[in-house]
Parts: C-alpha cells; structure tokens; sequence
C-alpha cells in the first residue's frame, strides 16, 4: 500500500506539503499541488480517513438520538436528515435511545470524546440542562421549543394552531367523547402537553377528553385499541396518532360493523390520503432537514416550521 512517505519521495518534497494538498491547505504553489495530485493518481493512494479526521480537528460525522422507528414521525424526519447529509460531506451516525437516560448520556460522552462534530436529539429523555453542559464540545440540536438553554440550538415544530384547529372542527360536529392517542402520555412529551393545552383551550379548562392512551404508534396498536373503544357508543372523535394508526381504528371499526366515529390521523401519509382523512401535517421531513442545516451552523438559534390541520372538506 502506498504511504504518504512514498509520495514525498517521489515528488521530491516534505510530507508535510502532501499533507497540506491532501487536506486542501492553502500555501503550496500550483505547479507542486498538480505535482502531488498526478503522484496520488498514479499510485492509487487512498489518505487513511482517520488520520486526516484527526488533523483537520473534525470527524465529519453527526450524532442523531433517535428514540426508535415505530412513529412515521420519526422516519419521516430521518428521510429528511438523509437527504440531507446526501449534499454534505457528513455522515449520520443514528444512536437508538429507547428514551434511556444512561444512552443518551453515553451519546453526549461521544461527543466530549471528539467521536462525533455534533448531536441532534430528535427526542429525549434526559434532562435539558444536562445536556447543555456538553455544548461546549459541539453543536447540540434539540428537536423542541427552548426556553432558558442559551447554549443549545432548537429545530421545533409548532403543533400549537394545528391541534386547536382540529379541535375546533371536532367541537364544529357537536363531538364531546373524545379519545386522545399518544406515542407518550406523560408530561415529558411536548406533543402530549400540547395537544391538551390546545384541548382545553377548545373545550375548556374543566374539561377533560373523554379517554386518553399512550403508546400507540403503528396500524396494529389502532386495530388493538379499536377493539376496546368499539363497545362505548359514546365515543363520537379519535385524535389518533397517525394515519396509519387511523387506518387500524377503521378497519377495527368495520371488522365490528360499528359505526366509525370522527377520526383525525396525524403525519400526512399515504394511506391517510387515500382513505381522505382529515389529518394533521407535522412536516416532520423539513423538520430534519432544517435540524441538519442548524448542527453544522457556527450560530446557535431557534427555528420553527408550523404544522398544519387538513381537514379534507372540499
């Protein structure tokens, strides 16, 4: 195998020139730079990748803390930070977390340890401030609204507008059983909190939805919970999930030749489009793009996309 030695050798200069043309460095004339560019041609040299990771200081690599893959949510952002990372020189490095504080601190001492440039949290479950403590190794994104975390960059979506307008719809219909589907139900969830706040906004402050279920993310978890909501016939709206998840409601519905009550999917899919559902689009694969584009920025800021409620009335 060729070494950089041999190619100082025979171009009749100091490895330290190879290096710099190699690395792009500036201060070597053209005649030298095209000299050793020939050389590296001829002798089919590959530059080792770490070394020269080491030597300009970065890893071109980005962490993304993904919780896991079961939520369109989440793969639809992952498509947007792939294609993303396709137009860079950077690679994604996905670090599955499971919501478990101790990995996604593990991730955080990657970064520390120079093994990654920078760290996107599509979501979390270790505290905000400690992670903040680690941006003084590298740009840290978090996919959420910040308040008081000067350090840390934010690529969020307002769902805010879009759950009070698919609730208004809801309360346009005389619909007042409603059942809430969550990925998470709990007060960690900032889409949780958001869709009650809009909720009792809509409906209320005394008011409370009717029935709330967390951990429902595909079109089996619809299919299963149907199969419990089907019994009450007070139930007359759903804020489900997903589309698919909505899919999996209908088709529990129609296997018990129940009338399907009011269903609002989430996420803009296919199967949503096809079975006309209102829905809510979250533009989760901008929402990856734009956390991409915010870790490799040498500012830190908070940006914002607007989800937004298709309602499907012609």
């Amino acid at each position: 195998m060729t070494s950089i030695s041999e190619i100082a050798k025979k171009a009749g200069v100091a490895k330290s020139t190879v290096s710099r043309v190699i690395n792009h460095h500036p201060h070597v004339s053209d005649e030298t730079r095209q000299k050793v560019m020939d050389l590296i041609n001829e002798l089919d040299y590959m530059p080792n990748q770490l070394a020269r990771d080491l030597s300009r200081g970065k890893t071109q690599k980005i962490g993304v803390v993904i919780p896991h893959t079961q939520h369109p949510y989440f793969t639809q952002l992952i498509n947007g930070l792939l294609d993303a990372a396709k137009a860079s020189d950077y690679q994604l490095v996905m670090m599955p977390s499971d919501y478990d504080e101790e990995l996604e601190l593990s991730y955080l001492k990657q970064l520390k340890m120079e093994a990654i440039d920078a760290l996107i949290f599509t979501s979390r479950a270790i505290r905000l401030d400690r992670i903040e403590t680690y941006a003084k190794y590298g740009r840290i994104v978090v996919c959420e609204k910040l308040q008081g975390y000067p350090l840390l960059s934010s690529a969020y979506l307002d769902r805010y507008s879009s759950f009070v307008d698919a609730f208004s719809a809801m309360k346009a219909r005389g619909l007042e059983h409603l059942v809430l589907l969550f990925s998470r139900d709990n007060e960690s969830s900032a889409t949780y909190q958001t869709a009650l706040l809009a909720y009792h906004d809509v409906y209320g402050q005394q008011s409370t939805p009717y029935m709330v279920f967390g951990n429902i993310h595909d079109f089996n978890d619809g299919l299963h919970v149907s199969h419990e909501l089907v019994n009450d016939d007070r139930i007359d709206g759903i804020l489900a999930t997903s589309d698919e998840v909505a899919a999996g409601l209908i088709k529990g519905y129609e296997e018990r030749e129940k009338k399907i009550p009011y269903i609002i999917g989430q996420e803009r899919l296919l199967v949503g489009q096809l079975l006309k559902l209102p829905t809510i689009d979250h533009k989760s694969y901008s929402l990856g793009k734009l956390a991409f584009k915010q870790a490799l920025s040498e500012t830190i800021s908070q940006e914002v996309l607007v989800s937004e409620f298709l309602s499907q009335d012609s």
